[in-house]
């Protein structure tokens, strides 16, 4: 296993939310201790939706300064806001509609025009953010799907080679719909990934992910290799198996 990388292996899916719940409070007071804030990007999934619901609790919300914490979205279904389909609506129904954060510390992917300029716009916004400096993001949330995909890096999609852009449309044939994600440039700079993942369903993957000692095309979530942060991967026994 790489120096950068950790593996953490949890009883079931509600002591993982529980154990995610604590790492980001503990991330988010480290970082705002050392620089004054703290940078998010969330996924969407039912795997983090348990996460957010702890954090919006007293027990864990009470312990972070939400005025210095910035939300993103590594990526997004090209759906409304509203729509059922939107990770946005799944974070605000299951935390922001929860907790004291401030309107302007909250970055949602623009839904609006074209899948194209959606994307645009959205890496001009945080290229605007972090001040036209490297984008590192300090706290990476990532899933995986049974496909080896993440955020909505699907395999064989033309957005696995992309190189300089932070933010692209991809369009994602098995779903035929657009969807808008963060790319490996961006994603690969974060001082800390984790990637949650949970059931059963998922433990054939998540052994050939981190077993594979040569890189899998097949396998988007393979490429996730930080710059110079780290990985933590939090998985429950289910989606562990026999690592």
């Amino acid at each position: 296993m790489k120096k950068n990388v950790a593996i953490t292996v949890w009883k079931d899916a509600e002591v993982l939310s529980f154990a995610a719940a604590h790492f980001f409070v503990t991330e988010c007071n480290r970082c705002i201790a050392k620089k004054g804030k703290f940078t998010v990007a969330l996924s969407g999934g039912n795997t983090p939706k348990r996460l957010y619901q702890l954090l919006a609790t007293p027990a864990f919300s009470t312990n972070i300064p939400w005025d210095k914490v910035f939300l993103f979205w590594s990526d997004e279904r090209f759906v409304a806001n509203t729509d059922a389909d939107s990770n946005y609506k799944m974070v605000k129904e299951n935390l922001l509609d929860h907790i004291s954060i401030p309107e302007e510390n909250i970055f949602p992917v623009p839904v609006d025009g074209t899948a194209k300029k959606s994307a645009k716009a959205y890496e001009e916004t945080i290229k605007n953010f972090f001040n036209e400096k490297r984008a590192v993001f300090d706290f990476l949330l990532l899933g995986i799907g049974e496909d080896g995909h993440t955020a909505s890096l699907f395999p064989d999609t033309d957005i696995l080679k992309e190189k300089k852009r932070l933010v692209r449309e991809v369009w994602v044939e098995a779903k035929q719909t657009f969807r808008i994600s963060f790319t490996l440039p961006l994603i690969n700079k974060s001082a800390q990934i984790i990637f949650l993942v949970a059931g059963k369903e998922k433990a054939s993957v998540v052994a050939e992910i981190i077993n594979h000692k040569k890189i899998n095309p097949a396998l988007p979530a393979q490429l996730v290799k930080p710059v110079k942060g780290n990985i933590l991967w939090m998985v429950d026994e289910d989606a562990a198996g026999k690592l």
